[in-house]
Parts: C-alpha cells; sequence; structure tokens
C-alpha cells in the first residue's frame, strides 16, 4: 500500500506500506495488559485476575496470526466477561470522561469561535479528544494533549483533501471512537452538518470503553445526527456489521474514522476515507510513519 505524508501546503513526500494491518508480536503484551487492567477494574481478587490472565494466555496461543488486533480483542473482552460476570469494565469510568467531555464543551466551543479556521480547529479537537483510550493507556492528562494537538503540526495532513471532499458531499459517516471523546467528536459535527446530511455510528454493546448509543445521547449528537450502530468489536469490521450499516458505509460520500481501532480495521477498505487520530501505539505508529504523540488527518489512497 501506498501513503503520502503531507504537512498542510507541504509537497507529498511517497512512503510504502505493506499488507493490511495484521496482530504483531508486540500486540501479545499489550493484550494481556489490557485483560488485567479490565479485571482490576471489576475486581481485586488476584484469583481471578490470575484465572483471566491465564485464559487470555491461552486463547493468544491458538489465536491465527493474520488476525487484526480488534478481533483479538472482541475475544479478549468475552473472557474477562465470562471469568468476572461484568460485560462493562468501564461503565464508571465512561460516564465520568462523558461528563468531562461535555464540561469541557463551552471552552471548545469557544477555542472554535476564537480560531481563523473553524473547521480545523474543530478537526484539531476533535483528535485531542482521541487521547481518552483505556484500551491504550488508562492514565492520560486531556488539557495538555489539547494545547498540544492545537499548537502542533500534524506529522500527516490532508486537511485541503478533507474540505474539498466535505465540499462535494452530500452523505457523511462519522465512525465515533471511545466514549469521552464524543463531545470532542460533537464540536466537529456541528461544523461539518452545515455540508451535508451526517450519520455517527457507535458500537451496539460495550466493548473496551468504545461509545455506545448511551454515550452519543449523553452527548446530544442524536440533537445534530442520525445514530446508528456497527457491531460488538473494536473498529469496524464490516463483516460483523448489519446490512444496514454496510448499506450506509457504502454510500457514504465521506467517511471521517476515528481512532486506532478504525484504522487497523478500515486501513485497506475502499471508501473516501479519512482518519483522525492520535499515534499511541507503537504498532500503528510505524504503520503510518509516524511516531508516539503524533496527530494524524490521513485521506486512504
Amino acid at each position: 500500500m501506498r501513503r503520502f505524508c503531507r504537512e498542510r501546503g507541504d509537497r507529498e513526500t511517497e512512503r510504502d506500506h505493506g499488507d493490511p494491518m495484521k496482530a504483531h508480536l508486540e500486540c501479545i503484551p499489550c493484550l494481556l495488559k489490557q485483560s488485567l487492567n479490565a479485571t482490576r477494574v471489576v475486581t481485586d481478587d488476584q484469583a481471578v485476575q490470575e484465572k483471566v490472565l491465564k485464559s487470555v494466555m491461552k486463547e493468544l496461543l491458538d489465536a491465527p496470526v493474520d488476525y487484526v488486533p480488534p478481533e483479538i480483542a472482541r475475544t479478549i473482552y468475552s473472557i474477562v466477561d465470562d471469568i468476572t460476570g461484568c460485560d462493562d469494565p468501564y461503565k464508571s469510568l465512561k460516564m465520568e470522561y462523558n461528563r468531562i467531555g461535555m464540561g469541557m464543551y463551552p471552552y471548545l466551543k469557544d477555542i472554535v469561535d476564537k480560531s481563523d479556521d473553524r473547521l480545523f480547529t474543530a478537526v484539531r479537537l476533535a483528535i485531542a479528544g482521541n487521547i481518552i483510550d483505556f484500551g491504550a493507556d488508562i492514565q492520560f492528562d486531556v488539557e495538555e494533549t489539547i494545547r498540544d494537538v492545537l499548537t502542533k503540526k500534524f506529522a500527516i495532513n490532508d486537511y485541503p483533501l478533507f474540505v474539498e471532499s466535505l465540499e462535494e458531499s452530500e452523505n457523511i459517516l462519522y465512525l465515533a471512537d471511545n466514549a469521552g471523546e464524543v463531545a470532542f467528536d460533537r464540536i466537529l459535527l456541528e461544523e461539518i452538518m452545515d455540508y451535508a446530511n451526517v450519520v455517527y455510528a457507535v458500537k451496539n454493546k460495550p466493548i473496551i470503553n468504545d461509545a455506545t448509543i448511551d454515550d452519543a445521547i449523553f452527548c446530544g449528537i442524536d440533537s445534530i445526527a442520525e445514530i446508528v450502530t456497527t457491531s460488538d468489536t473494536p473498529g469496524t469490521i464490516l463483516e460483523r456489521c448489519g446490512p444496514e450499516f454496510v448499506s450506509i458505509f457504502r454510500s457514504a460520500d465521506v467517511i471521517i474514522s476515528k481512532g486506532q481501532g478504525n484504522y487497523e480495521t478500515l486501513s485497506e477498505e475502499a471508501g473516501n476515507i479519512f482518519f483522525l487520530l492520535l499515534a499511541k501505539c507503537p504498532v500503528i505508529a510505524d504503520d503510518l510513519g509516524v511516531k508516539i504523540g503524533d496527530a494524524v488527518l490521513l485521506s486512504a489512497p
């Protein structure tokens, strides 16, 4: 696969990428850590934690090497659910960060109102919100990330193509990532809703801290966009989604894809897709040719 690294207004720099993202060796300790973190949120019982880890290790030993990481993650979190009896370990934390996000909404809106380029600033803020990711890390500084993303150059910046696509669109599909950052998504949604009809897609049941309908409604998305669901798997694996969503996906003129999981699952998918994310995983950063912490606005080739 061929990608291009662009700064806003810079010339294109060609770089090569290989096959669609599959699980790497680095994914194994990461998934183990995720399973332990999720279990520790649910229980302090070390016997239960050990049982989860051993079950996850067995699953990883048996997993085909060509799985994409989100497929494995779904299985891992189902193990946590089966053993702990909790299908939503991060429920309280998700609501906490929804409240934090909506508490920051007036501040974020003010930043956009005072900016020279409302749309580009809203894109920056939407990407800054992507730091809220319990799958990558449960410790992060949202306000520091906002300051950083508002001032730094993007490692990959296809903003001119993004604007051009919006101007020519009639239907926009916005693929949500995590709870908490939904409030940041709302900032961008409010800027793009004048371009075309917007559909906002969330998970149909809890998985890690991915956004669900409850999170979207809490953040007021239902007042500005139609909300639909995808599946119970991190990212967007079309084979696991219902026919209604697949039809929306295929007919969208522009697809805004938030977060690493959506990049992992859609980086080779056909469509006018724009990936908005912070690189938090070394495997994904390497695939993109960027550094950890870099902001990315990438147009799929």
